[in-house]
């Protein structure tokens, strides 16, 4: 299994910025994407995508298992792409051809995500790391 992460630094602030980015170069060529993050955020992410990238339609939905975009709290069975936007989340048991972890620059978060990284490493995965700037 793949996992990139994507530490974010210079303009890139903004987790769910990064996300929907991610989710628009992904889409449609990876038909099942998954994103995981705190309910707070799925509603943010929601309205973003409504917006984001203006002329392109993503079709997604929060915790709907039918939309080939689902936000959702919980990591589902499977997906082509999952990416993670809630660094306190367990690591997902399921199969997913890339797993994607967002990096915000707060160090306090930064900690949590070394900590998935050592246990994706554990687990075998193929570890890749970005630095968006």
């Amino acid at each position: 299994m793949r996992v990139d992460f994507y530490e974010m630094s210079g303009r890139f602030t903004d987790p769910l910025f990064v996300a929907g980015v991610l989710v628009s170069r992904a889409w449609p060529k990876t038909r099942s994407i998954a994103v995981v993050a705190p309910r707070r955020d799925l509603h943010m992410l929601d309205r973003q995508l409504w917006e984001k990238p203006e002329g392109r339609f993503l079709p997604h939905g929060i915790e709907d298992d039918r939309a080939p975009i689902r936000l959702s709290e919980d990591a589902p069975d499977q997906a082509g792409i999952l990416i993670n936007l809630d660094p306190t989340a367990p690591l997902p048991g399921g199969r997913f051809e890339r797993i994607l972890e967002i990096v915000p620059p707060e160090e306090g978060i930064k900690a949590k995500l070394r900590e998935r990284w050592v246990a994706w490493k554990q687990r075998g995965a193929q570890l890749h790391h970005h630095v968006l700037k």
